[in-house]
C-alpha cells in the first residue's frame, strides 16, 4: 500500500508556472475539500420517489496555514499579493506537494483566486499563525 507522509508535504508558489516555484515558508496545513457536483432535483407530478440529475460542478476550495513569517517574500507576502490585488493563478503556479515530486495543482483550464488572507493570530503562550482560503475556478485539481 503506498502511503504519503505528511511531513515531506509542502506548499509552493511562483510568480509564473514555469518560471520555479518558492516554498511558502512555515506551512504545516493544507486541506482541499474536494470536487463536487450539484445534483438537481428532477421529480415530476406522479413520481412517488425523488429523480435527480447531475448539475454544475465545484473544483473546491483550498485552505492552508502555518506560522507567520513577515519576512517570506516569495510565499506568504507573494499569496497575499494575488488576494490584494485580485488576481488568478493558474496551473502549476500554486502546488500542494504529496510527497517530493508530485504535487496538486489546478488543472490546465482552471484558475485559482485566493480569497483569504493576511489572516494572523497570535496567543500569548504560543507562535503566530497565518492562514490563507483559495477557491478553484473552471477546473479541478491535477495531480504532477
Amino acid at each position: 500500500m503506498a502511503v504519503r507522509i505528511g511531513k515531506v508535504a509542502a506548499v509552493k508558489v511562483g510568480p509564473t508556472s514555469t518560471t520555479g516555484t518558492y516554498v511558502v515558508s512555515e506551512t504545516g496545513t493544507y486541506s482541499l475539500s474536494g470536487f463536487s457536483r450539484d445534483a438537481l432535483e428532477s421529480t415530476a407530478f406522479g413520481d412517488d420517489v425523488k429523480e435527480y440529475v447531475f448539475g454544475q460542478a465545484d473544483g473546491g476550495e483550498i485552505t492552508f496555514a502555518g506560522h507567520y513569517d513577515p519576512t517570506d517574500i516569495t510565499g506568504q507576502n507573494l499569496i497575499a499579493s494575488y488576494c490584494s490585488n485580485g488576481a488568478t493563478l493558474i496551473c502549476g503556479q500554486l502546488r500542494f506537494y504529496v510527497d517530493n515530486t508530485s504535487y496538486l495543482t489546478v488543472d490546465t483550464n482552471g484558475t485559482i483566486l485566493i480569497t483569504k488572507c493576511k489572516a494572523i493570530a497570535f496567543d500569548k503562550a504560543g507562535i503566530g499563525t497565518i492562514d490563507f482560503t483559495a477557491k478553484l475556478s473552471g477546473a479541478a485539481m491535477l495531480l504532477v
